[in-house]
């Protein structure tokens, strides 16, 4: 049976997109070139909260909020538990200069109605034991929780599933052809398909294939981000401790500890190194001492889907109306999860959105 629409790309975002469009009735594939969450999604912290630690662009800011109370919402569909450890997120200072940024996101915090708490030293230390000496200050926001990501990914597809989706592993997608302003085919190593709509949420690996097959230029880069996981031990701490140089630590339900991570644009170069987990190891150690007892079971790297303007790219493509992107989402895949799918699922079956998305249509990247 011919599907719908075709999602390209089986990671948090195209499952979004199957969740909802599935939920609306329409007829829907998804094709993967590797595995479920081979991306991204497999190596994510998968942090969800309201406001990042970089602060929310204005235009995310509905997409933000919305997207945090629907993941709540939609795990009550799923067959297997999110593991959602809801013990909101600790901004964590190791200098005066660090003490004094992050004033900036507890007003941005407050006034989003968000009750939030800002810590001196020994406040800090109290609040959180774990945290070292080198603390100089901390921001509390309880409007954050993390999750187990490959659950969240499979939540979204086996919901989909029963409501009709199919999914294709091992189908790497070659071409998108189109003809009369219109996708003709999407030719993959195991033969073309055809169908009225078609997403690419390709991660990282969406810029490549529009270009390859469209001339279209879409800039999302590759931006690779190196993880310490650690051996699991009894539960410690329900926080998300972030630092300001976009480190982090979070526990799992597993009692792991999950330790990542910088951005490095190094292209697809998928590999360890040992400068960069040395620095992880040296600072995490100074910032959560009792870390330095524990062994590490994995070190690994991911490729998260940067764009240039720090958007995401979120729409139908100019020219080709019935091509939609939804992809760049950067480190926030799973935080928008939600959001996107319901959006893209509006443009495909309603013509319209709740929200306003022209801040991330492909169309801001045409030349002339």
């Amino acid at each position: 049976m011919q599907p719908d629409v075709i999602i390209i790309g089986g990671g948090v975002i195209g499952a979004a997109c199957a969740y909802f469009l599935a939920g609306r009735g329409v007829k829907v594939l998804v094709l993967e070139r590797s595995h479920l969450g081979a991306g991204a999604s497999g190596t994510t912290a998968a942090i969800v909260s309201i406001s990042g630690s970089s602060g929310t662009p204005e235009a995310l800011r509905p997409l933000n909020v919305e997207g945090y109370h629907l993941i709540l919402k939609i795990a009550q569909e799923f067959d297997r538990s999110l593991e959602i450890i809801h013990g909101g997120m600790l901004y964590a200072a190791m200098n005066d200069r660090e003490a004094d940024e992050i004033r900036p996101f507890y007003e941005e915090i407050r006034q989003m109605g968000i009750d939030c708490k800002l810590m001196n030293p020994d406040e800090a230390r109290q609040f959180e034991p774990l945290l070292g000496p080198a603390i100089r200050a901390a921001l509390y926001n309880p409007a954050c929780y993390h999750v187990n990501p490959f659950r969240l990914v499979q939540g979204y597809l086996d919901v989909a599933m029963r409501q009709g989706a199919r999914i294709e592993c091992g189908v790497e997608v070659r071409e998108i052809t189109t003809s009369n302003g219109r996708v003709e085919q999407v030719v993959t190593d195991k033969g073309a398909y055809q169908a009225d709509w078609v997403v690419v949420a390709g991660g990282a690996h969406t810029s490549g294939l529009l270009s390859s097959s469209l001339g279209l230029r879409i800039p999302i880069v590759p931006a690779r981000g190196q993880v310490i996981l650690t051996e699991a031990c009894r539960r410690m701490t329900e926080h998300v401790i972030m630092f300001l140089n976009h480190l982090y630590v979070r526990q799992t339900a597993s009692g792991n500890f999950y330790l990542g991570s910088h951005t490095e644009f190094v292209g697809f170069e998928n590999r360890i190194t040992l400068e960069k987990i040395t620095a992880f190891t040296q600072f995490f150690t100074r910032a959560v001492p009792m870390l330095g007892r524990l062994r590490a079971l994995r070190f690994f790297a991911g490729f998260r889907p940067v764009c240039d303007d720090n958007l995401p790219v979120i729409g139908p493509v100019p020219g080709c109306p019935n091509l939609l992107v939804a992809s760049g989402h950067g480190r926030a895949g799973m935080r928008f999860s939600a959001s996107t799918g319901k959006s893209v699922s509006e443009m495909i079956v309603d013509g319209r959105t709740e929200h306003p998305m022209e801040a991330f249509s492909p169309g801001r990247f045409a030349q002339g």
